[in-house]
This record gives C-alpha cells, sequence and structure tokens, in this order.
C-alpha cells in the first residue's frame, strides 16, 4: 500500500475533518447567495479625514495639535496672517491635524485633497511615509507637489527668527513665480 493511495473509511473522515471546506454564511436554504461584483468593489470605505477650509487652490496645510481639534485660537491667528501676507485665504486652503487623523499618510492626503502645495507643520516626513527627508523651511518637489516641512505652529507664536526663516520660504512657494 502507498502513501498516495490511503482511503480511510467514512467515519474516520468525519472525526478528522470536523471543519468544512464551504462558507456555510454564503447559501441560503442550500442555495447560494449571489453577490453583486459592485457590492465588494464598494466594501472597502475611504478614510474621511477631517478638515477646514473649501481646497480652491488647491493648498493643504497639515498641523500637529494634540489639545485641539484644529488649531488653538492664537495658532489659528498666526495662520490667519500668514495666508492674508501670502494672499490667499481659507477658502484657497484645506486645513487638516495629524494628530485627528494619525493613520493618514501623504498618498491619502493626495487622494483626498488633490493639493499641489502641502505645507507641514510639526509632522515629520515619516510621519506620513514620504520617501524622503526634508530640512525645515527647505521646499521639495516630488511628483507634482510642492511640499515644506517645519516646526509646528505654536514654536513660531513667540520667534522671530522662526517666523523670517518660515517667511522666507512661504514667499518662494506663493510670491516668487
Amino acid at each position: 500500500m502507498s502513501i498516495d493511495n490511503i482511503q480511510l473509511p467514512g467515519h474516520l473522515c468525519q472525526l478528522m475533518f470536523t471543519k468544512s471546506l464551504l462558507d456555510t454564511s454564503l447559501y441560503h436554504n442550500n442555495e447560494p447567495i449571489s453577490i453583486q461584483i459592485d457590492e465588494i468593489k464598494d466594501a472597502p470605505e475611504k478614510i474621511k479625514i477631517n478638515s477646514l477650509g473649501e481646497n480652491r487652490g488647491n493648498i493643504l496645510f497639515l498641523v500637529n495639535n494634540a489639545q485641539h481639534k484644529f488649531l488653538a485660537d492664537d495658532e489659528m491667528k498666526l495662520l490667519s496672517n500668514l495666508l492674508t501676507a501670502c494672499k490667499i485665504s481659507m477658502a484657497d486652503i484645506v486645513l487638516t491635524n495629524y494628530n485627528q487623523n494619525p493613520t493618514i499618510n501623504y498618498q491619502l492626503l493626495i487622494d483626498q485633497f488633490h493639493p499641489k502645495k502641502i505645507l507641514i507643520f510639526g509632522v515629520t516626513s515619516s510621519d506620513l511615509a514620504l520617501p524622503f527627508n526634508i530640512p525645515f523651511f527647505q521646499i521639495q518637489k516630488f511628483q507634482d507637489q510642492q511640499y515644506m516641512i517645519s516646526p509646528t505652529l505654536s514654536d513660531f507664536l513667540n520667534n522671530t527668527k522662526l517666523k523670517k526663516e518660515l517667511w522666507d520660504s512661504l514667499q518662494k512657494i506663493f510670491l516668487l513665480q
């Protein structure tokens, strides 16, 4: 008798193989349940990233603030002043808080917001799974986007030197084109 040709009695098969190879949840009254391909295709839900702004200019501001949904009042005032100086408004940008959406990466941001300019405050390139590192205030082009990473907005509140470095970068991005 060869090992390739062993025959087992039915009662041993029943004891050895207690689980079915068929998924019985796909059957109703011994008839298969039909599933439309469209139902399977739409099954995975897209991650909805919380944001502010209308994104008319395809400009993404990504901040990292653990205490607020978006920004504290003084940080929001600073952002508003920066936008005004760059001749843009909240209607032109989309603002999102990495701390409220910690599972996002750069590809999800691009897929949802289609930004051309991405300004990142207090989030590292590795947090976003970017394939490169960017020093603070350096403008980096990647695919069809411009990236700039800087410290958190709260770091700018009482630091004139940091504000000047940020302003130099923002001028290159928004005003000197």
